[in-house]
């Protein structure tokens, strides 16, 4: 029996190689989403050290308390920009999932149409090998009628 050969191939081998290269551009874009998310988290856990200490009791060095609310109005602008960024992040990863899908659907449409397809040629063959041995078989048995009846005369 033949293998199945697929006319659209090289077409379904296209669509796998656009799906996998949005398939990484996702990748890519979720891990700088990922990068900023573990940089704000970080931030806040700086921010959190640097709120819990207290000021001592006698003496309070003016220069210091004025450090650490710089650091802590620093630690807070850092934080807003990073969420601004993350928004836009997830805006661009949600455009690129979005490609990605698409692309991915094309390539499973062919895919099924393929498989589909194997599956007929594949059905349509064993009919094809079942009538030869029927065929192949029935004329076997029509030589041993006419060599019986040859035998017979």
């Amino acid at each position: 029996m033949r293998r199945f050969a697929f006319k659209l191939e090289k077409v379904l081998e296209l669509r796998r190689y656009h799906e996998r290269e949005w398939e990484l551009k996702l990748a890519e874009v979720t891990g700088r989403v990922l990068e900023v998310e573990h940089e704000i988290s970080a931030w806040a856990d700086r921010r959190h050290g640097a709120g819990r200490r207290h000021i001592a009791i006698g003496r309070v060095d003016m220069s210091e308390l004025h450090s650490r609310e710089d650091f802590l109005l620093m630690v807070d602008d850092r934080v807003r920009n990073l969420q601004s960024r993350l928004v836009a992040l997830h805006a661009e990863r949600d455009r690129v999932r979005e490609r990605y899908l698409e692309f991915s659907r094309r390539r499973k449409a062919l895919s099924r149409l393929k498989e589909r397809r194997g599956d007929d040629y594949y059905r349509e063959s064993l009919r094809d090998e079942h009538r030869t041995l029927d065929e192949i078989a029935g004329s076997m048995a029509s030589r041993r009628v006419l060599e019986s009846e040859d035998d017979d005369v």
